[in-house]
This record gives structure tokens, C-alpha cells and sequence, in this order.
């Protein structure tokens, strides 16, 4: 599983849909911040503008050195709804999602069924695509080339069933890359190189239960499955990931804190390093939310909040050039409507 899928899927957190307003009319969010990532891999090239990791390889059997480059982020949600027909329409990025480390941007409808819960569907799709190397087992003294990665797909989510606290949800993404040249430096033949390749589908089934131990207090745990069925058999796998999450409501401050584990076996042997792939992850995240005291707002805005928030994550793999790591660190302000 590639760096950015676990930020994404493994600092998620496990958070209940919005509700939908009683009123009809327009609301969303503007989160616009600034940060800070610092990255171990061999992988991925770059992402939002900053590159993640070197041109020249080195050598194939070591760990990568880090690469680390600033952040600049201005995500947005703009929804409609129809308090009548408990209907709401939307686009942007959702909240939940920001917290994952997840910029993907989703078009789509939530719709509350009475004692059933609340459902949603939505389209996934990239404004900011991320950058991997067309052949990343080039090494010694030439440059790697960078092409295009796109993760287009459909999430849905089916939450508080029967007016309990239980949320499923299911994630289908494409994966397409501009060129995929993988171990064409190595002089490797097309079925050799077919192991190899990156393109293809990913499937992610969660699971989870919110508890409200108290009013201010929310823990939930989690079971994420991500079947990797990518081209390349040496490529594609599955993954088993267990997480807690904690939330605490307060005035001013609100808390989010994730820590998950998890595991990932890929399906064939790897033709450079003539074993398979397993990984293993780990990861932890927090944001602290601050409501200014002093009651700012912009144009009709509710009050202000400021925001920090880091994550750490670390995939150690049994074959060290796929080994990975990741520190991130943002911050800004919170405009809601």
C-alpha cells in the first residue's frame, strides 16, 4: 500500500456523518492553513507542489533517506439542503476527510431515512493529483521521471442504523498513472514488469461503533479491509487495519486522537527481490480546534476556530526499499456557515 493511501485510510478518523440542518439553504466550510511534511520513500515523487523524495534512488536494497517541503491547503464544502425531504446535496471536501489527510474532492447526496439512519453516496475525484516515478527502480547516477497518479472512485456510507451508533462504509477508488514503466531500467522482461505494475482497483470496507461515554467524551473503534487489486500481482494485496479513536467535545477546545495498526501480505513474489511483500503499519494523529474567544467572524460566518494537527505514520516492510514514513504538521483557521 502506498504512503499516501495509509495517511489517508489509516489516520482516518472514525467520526459520524454531519447531520443534516433542520432549515434549507446553503452551508459548508472554508479551511485554508499551511504546513509543514516530512517524508521517507522511495515511491511517491510529490504532492501538493512538494517533492517527497529523491530523483536518484541510490541503491534498491536500502531504506530511502527523507524529503521534507512546506504545505499550503485552502479545502472547501459547499452543500444545499432540503429540510423537508431530509435531502442534502454536496461538493467539496468533507471534514472527516480533512482529518484523514484526504484532499480528494466528492459530489454527492446524504439523505436521512428516519429509524434507518442517514446515507451517502458521492463521486470521488482529484483537482490535485499526486506525482509517483514512472520507473522507481531506476538507480545510481540517472534521474527518475515523474508521471501523474489519479485515484478516481465512489464512497458510500450508511450511518446510525436503526438509531444506533454503528457506521458502514465502503470505498471503491480507480487507480490510473500516467506511465507505468516499472523495472524497465532493470532490463526486466513484459511478464517480470507486468508483476510490477501499479494501476488498477482498490476496495476499502470499515466498520465501526461510536461510544458516548459521556457528553464530552466519544471513543470508537474501528476494522478497516483494503483489498490492493492492482495490475501487477507483486503489487496488489490485502490489508487488515484495527484503530481507536477518541473525541472530546469542549468549549473552547475540541480534540481528535487516532492510533491504529495493521498489517498488509502481497500476492506474489516480488521479480527484483524474489519474495513477497508484508508490511507492517502504524500510525497516530491529534487535532486541537480553538474557538477564538472573541466571537470573529467573516461575512456571516460562525465564530472563527483555529486549528493544529499532526500526524505520524511508519510502514516497515520486509523488503527496506519499500519501507515508509511520514511526519505531518498543519495549521490555519476555520470559517463555517
Amino acid at each position: 500500500m502506498a504512503l499516501l493511501t495509509v495517511l489517508i485510510l489509516g489516520a482516518a478518523a472514525a467520526q459520524a456523518l454531519e447531520p443534516i440542518p433542520q432549515d434549507s439553504g446553503f452551508s459548508g466550510f472554508i479551511r485554508p492553513g499551511a504546513g509543514y511534511v516530512s517524508v521517507k520513500s522511495n515511491m511517491v515523487a510529490s504532492f501538493l507542489g512538494g517533492d517527497l523524495s529523491e530523483k536518484r534512488a541510490g541503491s534498491l536494497f536500502d531504506s530511502p533517506g527523507s524529503k521534507s517541503s512546506p504545505l499550503a491547503l485552502i479545502p472547501f464544502s459547499l452543500k444545499y439542503t432540503f429540510a423537508s425531504t431530509r435531502t442534502q446535496f454536496f461538493i467539496g471536501t468533507e471534514l472527516t476527510d480533512l482529518i484523514r489527510f484526504d484532499y480528494s474532492q466528492q459530489a454527492g447526496i446524504k439523505q436521512e431515512i428516519g429509524k434507518l439512519g442517514i446515507i451517502q453516496g458521492g463521486y470521488l475525484f482529484n483537482i490535485i493529483s499526486t506525482t509517483v516515478w514512472q520507473d522507481p527502480y531506476v538507480a545510481g547516477y540517472r534521474d527518475r521521471i515523474e508521471t501523474n497518479r489519479r485515484t478516481n472512485g465512489v464512497r458510500l456510507v450508511w450511518d446510525r442504523l436503526f438509531d444506533s451508533q454503528l457506521q458502514l462504509q465502503y470505498t471503491y477508488r480507480k487507480i490510473d498513472l500516467g506511465k507505468e514503466r516499472s523495472g524497465e531500467f532493470l532490463g526486466l522482461n513484459s511478464a517480470q514488469r507486468h508483476l510490477l505494475d501499479r494501476n488498477g482497483n482498490r476496495h476499502v470496507g470499515e466498520i465501526l461503533y461510536r461510544f458516548d461515554i459521556t457528553p464530552k467524551h466519544m471513543w470508537t473503534p474501528a476494522f478497516r479491509y483494503t483489498r490492493s487489486d492492482l495490475n501487477g500481482a507483486a503489487m496488489a494485496g490485502y490489508a487488515y487495519t484495527f484503530q481507536l479513536n477518541y473525541v472530546y467535545s469542549g468549549d473552547p477546545f475540541t480534540v481528535t486522537a487516532n492510533a491504529f495498526f495493521g498489517f498488509e501480505d502481497y500476492d506474489e513474489r516480488n521479480p527484483i527481490y524474489n519474495i513477497s511483500q508484508t508490511d507492517d503499519h502504524i500510525g497516530l494523529q491529534a487535532s486541537i480546534y480553538y474557538k477564538n474567544p472573541w466571537g470573529w467572524r467573516i461575512f456571516s460566518s460562525n465564530p472563527i476556530n483555529f486549528y493544529v494537527s499532526g500526524a505520524f505514520v511508519d510502514i516497515d516492510a520486509n523488503i527496506d526499499f519499500y519501507d515508509q514514513q511520514a511526519i505531518v504538521a498543519t495549521g490555519g483557521v476555520l470559517f463555517r456557515w
